[in-house]
């Protein structure tokens, strides 16, 4: 390339510098069509493809909103390599932080999944008590263990129960509070 091509070039882009800080919207459009590649190439080195796009696209747009407060006071291809370059550096800085999160929330999660299993002894304590829960509701009455059933194992609301038990509701209500009240008994007794 020679000194005077450099030279014209340079030339043309303090004049689109100077147009593009005084607000004229074809002077960033110049410099976007002429950078873009450049810069997207650049941040390529960095990213991946598409998020270098995305980089890039985010430098040029701000540039252009910040016009006014902070206007390009030098070389334009230099301006704007540093722009692009501390962008790929925060959003680097960025994915290091989520992922510094993330892994401790996984630390964090394996943990609390730890605590939650139980001794063998637990485990067999707990299958004990729930046995004699079972056994405690085979001696309720009848109708209450039906109803207790239909309320608990399958799942149906209380208006459900009365319709199909020929029952009103008020009566389901009570058989499960009754039931309740032992089996709590029964509870407490194990703990």
């Amino acid at each position: 390339m020679s000194f005077w091509f450099m030279e014209k070039n340079k030339t043309a882009d303090t004049e689109l510098i100077e147009r593009f800080n005084g607000g004229d919207m074809g002077a960033f459009r110049e410099i976007y069509r002429k950078y873009v590649p450049v810069m997207q190439a650049f941040a390529a080195k960095f990213t991946d493809r598409a998020t270098a796009e995305d980089l890039v696209q985010d430098v040029f747009m701000q540039i252009w909103v910040n016009r006014e407060t902070s206007p390009i006071n030098e070389s334009l291809q230099a301006y704007l390599f540093r722009a692009v370059r501390n962008r790929c550096i925060n959003y680097l800085e960025h994915l290091k932080v989520k992922a510094d999160y993330e892994a401790r929330q996984m630390i964090e999660l394996q943990i609390r999944e730890a605590g939650f299993f139980e001794s063998p002894e637990q485990l067999l304590i707990r299958q004990e008590q729930l046995e004699r829960v079972r056994q405690e509701i085979e001696k309720l009455p009848e109708k209450s263990r039906k109803v207790f059933k239909m309320a608990y194992e399958d799942g149906m609301k209380a208006a459900e129960i009365a319709k199909k038990l020929h029952i009103s509701v008020r009566t389901v209500e009570t058989q499960i509070y009754n039931s309740l009240k032992t089996l709590r008994g029964v509870l407490w007794n194990l703990q």
